[in-house]
């Protein structure tokens, strides 16, 4: 288990804070795409006609202007599955410390006969932690899975 006892500290993460802020920041990627792509189109009616020094001005900052747009939407989807990864590793750790507690708790309710025949076969009704869930994806990252054995954090 990697270090983790059932005297381990629970995760100090805001589980679902995390996948919202996923979210908002993917909803504001699209915001900020749709925001440039509506603005050049209105710059693409204004040009009509321009010619000279202005108009190629004009045409390199919007240039640029797209340049910066899809870098900081980039940016914002790339926060955004930051958070979702960090929210499965987060989960993953605290199902892992959940898991030690239950298996603590197990054994420590076994009666005498199920300690003596486990003594003999070995501990069989506990299986293997769990591993991190999957990585929510976009655009609504959902949790992958529920809390194991909850009732333990």
């Amino acid at each position: 288990m990697g270090g983790v006892s059932a005297s381990t500290r629970n995760v100090n993460f805001a589980f679902d804070q995390a996948l919202q802020a996923a979210r908002d920041l993917y909803a504001l990627s699209g915001v900020v795409t749709s925001k440039h792509e509506a603005r050049a189109t209105e710059a693409g009616l204004c040009v009509d006609g321009w010619e000279g020094g202005k108009r190629t001005d004009f045409d390199t900052k919007m240039s640029t202007e797209g340049t910066d747009v899809s870098t900081i939407s980039g940016a914002l989807v790339t926060l955004a599955n930051r958070f979702a990864s960090e929210w499965a590793a987060a989960r993953g750790e605290q199902d892992r410390i959940n898991f030690a507690r239950y298996v603590e708790n197990e054994r420590d309710n076994d009666g005498w006969l199920e300690d003596g025949a486990e003594f003999f076969a070995g501990e069989n009704d506990l299986g293997a932690p769990p591993d991190n869930p999957s990585v929510p994806v976009s655009p609504d990252y959902a949790p992958t899975r529920d809390p194991i054995h909850s009732e333990f954090e």
